[in-house]
């Protein structure tokens, strides 16, 4: 960051408590480098750059809202890693399992978003290479605690085996020997030094062992011994764990290597994890503390904070409000006691146009601001004792470097300003530097004590004088934003309270009668007005907005009793309907007795199907009143289950070509739907002799297995009907569910006489012949 831009973050952080609050933001990043830019954001260069991140912010408010959350597991910042493999620096297990596993959330991320949803993190996340080929690699051979795995390659595995079985077979060697020596050992067991294994002997037998000495107890009395015959077995061991060691290394240098081959598209992922980790972080400080995305305007100086919170204060205290300006306010005039809110008015406008700027969120119910160029804050006391400046001096020369490079585009915070001098000259000075700045177009937000530099604003047009509301009684602040009405001091109330003497106070009053202009004492007693306009139309508001939530009350318990009305009235249907249900049963009872006798003629089944038809449930006027029919519409019959077109209407009944049949049925049982589409294929010479109005193939394809069966039901019974011979089931290959529920079910009925998949020009095994009896 150049000095430049680094002084203004200095300026922001001091003036704005813009660190701070970042500092809040980068709690909910998931790793270090995040963390980092998050802290070092700074306001962006363009408008497009804002509004593009704001628009990333956007959709991961919409992601969080939905309880979903961007997977940042064991991510850390790999550039260290990256940069010493490029410099082929052999990298650690531990350094390598990290890469693994910035590689295994890569995946995750981009897999996390949908495009219709989120098409811009969509988009920007499929960017990234999950490099599956290295993390596969890295995984197969290094475990999640850092370590190479014993299995990593064929060699590993033979040396690490090996080594396993000497150091057993040293143990057991170890143990007999040294019961055939026990005389002249100290104690029996072994020990180990520097990865040798060795007997503890009597001092005067050292050296009757033979191998080498290691060492001798502190009392001098017993020896560390290698015997002879252990030599070899430790050399052994000690081989084989360099080979070890040797292939560990060999494996490192060999995944480093790869690393450095993808060091460019790691790098790259390395960044995009960055920036969604920190859009996602900026959007769970949003979500949490009900924030929103800020919008730019390039029309005119307008603003607009609605219900804005300042994110440093405890949210069950802090008081929401609106600061806003119309086009032609150039400047926004804070009034009001001391400690009464004005600097905390200030640092939030200015905070949060800094945030918008950044492309952060603000904590507001809706923001909209213009783009600036420039921002410049003049907050607290910057007495220079250096170059000897005094608080007035400081502030003048800030102000002066202010009015040198203010201009349309440049947004300016004031605090105070005029203040530490004489009073007169500091409110004359005060009002001639805003009108300067007005007259530069410049977006300037200021306070002040002074009545002159607030008769100024009054005056001026391009300004909006408003203050913070302060409790005379209990001489505590509401922190309440008041637009439009500019604040007393309220020296005599506090003065007043503090015990001063009640003949100072009134003298005090008596003088500041004398002193004050008559312009001065009409703003007062209109400022009282309009304070008192402002009580009533709060207390009107408040009432407008209880006759709402009576309302709202008297809806919802409506809405309440209309819905028991309906589920009375279902129950109701439903009980008919399981009695309609009963007769049908009985009525299928009947149809299967008359297929065994052929002497049975169609109509008259017809016939029992309209008696069945009669017991239904007359159905609802409104539904009649709001659905009108006409001859060619594709209609469903709710009391057959069935559906058709109707061939001909009469009055309120109509005639509906079902299966092959006509059946005339009452126009409230029917409801409109969409024609199916069911492939038409030509019937084969052999089927000439059923009856042309009865179609010869049924299609199952798109019915779940339950509904498909009961279709097949029907259709076959329609067949037996009008004594088909053959008839084609289209079921359509799928997972084979459908195939084989029809198949089973065809085994079961004694009126299939054979069935078989259709030949390749019929539908191949996506078709069933069946031959009826």
């Amino acid at each position: 960051m150049s000095d430049k831009r680094s002084g203004f973050k200095k300026q922001m952080d001091r003036s704005i408590d813009y660190a701070a609050v970042l500092e809040q933001i980068a709690g909910y990043a998931a790793f270090s480098r995040s963390v980092a830019m998050i802290r070092n954001a700074m306001p962006l260069e363009t408008v497009q750059l804002a509004r593009e991140q704001l628009d990333f912010v956007q959709e991961g408010m919409e992601y969080v809202r939905l309880g979903k959350d961007l997977s940042m597991g064991g991510v850390t910042d790999i550039e260290p890693f990256l940069d010493s493999a490029s410099k082929s620096i052999v990298l650690l297990p531990g350094e390598l399992n990290a890469i693994a596993l910035f590689l295994s959330a890569v995946g995750r991320a981009v897999q996390a978003f949908e495009e219709e949803r989120e098409p811009r993190l969509a988009e920007y996340a499929a960017t990234m290479d999950p490099c599956e080929k290295l993390r596969k690699k890295i995984e197969a051979m290094i475990d999640l605690g850092g370590d190479i795995k014993e299995d990593a390659t064929p060699t590993l595995y033979g040396r690490t085996q090996a080594l396993r079985q000497a150091k057993v077979d040293l143990s057991v060697f170890a143990r007999g020997y040294t019961k055939q020596h026990a005389t002249r050992l100290m104690d029996t067991t072994t020990t180990t030094i520097q990865g040798r294994l060795c007997v503890l002997a009597k001092t005067p037998e050292k050296n009757s062992f033979g191998g080498m000495i290691h060492g001798t107890s502190q009392s001098g009395m017993a020896t560390y011994v290698e015997p002879r015959e252990f030599v070899v077995r430790n050399n052994k061991i000690q081989s084989l764990a360099l080979e070890i060691e040797e292939e560990k290394r060999r494996i490192c240098r060999e995944l480093t290597a790869q690393v450095a081959a993808s060091a460019l598209a790691l790098g790259s992922d390395l960044e995009t994890m960055t920036f969604l980790d920190t859009v996602m972080a900026r959007a769970k400080w949003a979500n949490r503390y009900d924030g929103c995305v800020p919008k730019f305007q390039t029309r005119d100086h307008s603003f607009r904070f609605a219900q804005a919170r300042h994110p440093l204060i405890d949210e069950q205290k802090v008081v929401a409000n609106t600061y806003a300006s119309q086009k032609d306010q150039f400047c926004l005039m804070i009034s009001g006691p001391n400690m009464g809110g004005k600097t905390v008015t200030l640092k939030t406008i200015g905070l949060f146009v800094v945030l918008a700027h950044a492309g952060f969120p603000v904590l507001a119910h809706d923001a909209m601001l213009p783009w600036y160029t420039s921002m410049w804050f003049d907050i607290g006391d910057d007495q220079s004792i250096e170059n000897n400046l005094s608080t007035f001096s400081s502030h003048m020369s800030k102000i002066a470097r202010i009015c040198q490079a203010a201009n349309e585009h440049t947004f300016i915070l004031l605090d105070e300003i005029g203040n530490g001098t004489d009073p007169l000259e500091g409110a004359s000075l005060a009002s001639a530097i805003l009108a300067y700045l007005i007259d530069r177009r410049s977006t300037i937000v200021t306070s002040t004590h002074y009545d002159q530099v607030k008769e100024f604003g009054k005056a001026d047009p391009h300004t909006l004088v408003s203050s913070v509301e302060f409790d005379v009684e209990t001489l505590r602040p509401t922190y309440r934003y008041l637009p439009g009405i500019s604040g007393g001091s309220f020296a005599f109330a506090i003065a007043s309270q503090l015990q001063l003497e009640p003949a100072i106070i009134a003298h005090a009053r008596t003088l500041k009668e004398e002193n004050m202009k008559e312009s001065q004492k009409a703003l007062e007693r209109l400022e009282i007005e309009q304070k008192e306009v402002m009580k009533k139309q709060e207390r009107f508001d408040a009432l407008i907005q209880n006759a709402h939530r009576i309302q709202k009350e008297a809806e919802a318990e409506k809405q309440k009793w209309i819905g028991k009305r309906e589920t009375l009235e279902a129950e109701y249907e439903h009980e008919l309907e399981a009695m309609l249900d009963e007769k049908r049963e009985e009525a299928r009872a009947i149809l299967a007795k008359m297929k065994n006798h052929p002497e049975v003629k169609v109509h008259e089944q017809i016939e029992s199907l309209h008696a069945i038809n009669d017991l239904a449930p007359e159905q609802k006027e409104e539904k009649a009143a709001k659905e009108t029919f006409a001859v060619g519409d594709y209609v469903h019959i709710d009391s057959l289950n069935a559906h058709g077109e109707i061939l001909e209407i009469r009055k309120k009944q109509a005639t509906v070509l079902t299966n092959g049949m006509k059946v005339n049925v009452k126009t409230n049982v029917l409801t409109k739907m969409k024609r199916p589409n069911v492939p038409k294929t030509a019937p084969k010479p052999r089927l000439e002799r059923v009856t042309k109005r009865f179609p010869l193939e049924l299609n199952l394809i798109g019915m779940r297995v339950e509904e498909g069966l009961n279709a097949l039901d029907r259709y076959l019974d329609q067949a037996i009907v009008h004594k088909a011979i053959s008839v084609r089931i289209i079921h359509g290959m799928g997972t084979g569910k459908l195939r084989k529920a029809v198949w089973d079910d065809l085994r079961k009925r004694n009126t299939v006489k054979s069935f078989e998949s259709a030949g390749p020009n019929e539908g191949g095994l996506g078709a069933t012949i069946v031959t009826l009896k």
